[in-house]
């Protein structure tokens, strides 16, 4: 049995807002900002055919925090 209730596209548009913004106002590393997407990717799963994982975590790390000495390294 599946206890995961439907989504729609307003509610993973939603949560990947309110990941990113999270990440964003508390200051979390990049490491913790793609963890906690991550898990909710995972979450996410099976709560919609149409899911697409990738999109999701695109949205939820658009204004990931890098940095600028760990790019290229």
């Amino acid at each position: 049995m599946n206890n995961k209730p439907r989504m729609t596209r307003a509610h993973y548009n939603f949560l990947a807002q309110f990941i990113n913004d999270y990440a964003v106002d508390q200051n979390l590393s990049p490491g913790d900002h793609i963890t906690l997407a991550s898990l909710m990717q995972r979450s996410l799963k099976g709560t919609n055919p149409n899911f697409d994982g990738m999109r999701f975590l695109d949205a939820a790390l658009a204004d990931i925090i890098v940095d600028p000495q760990e790019v290229g390294q």
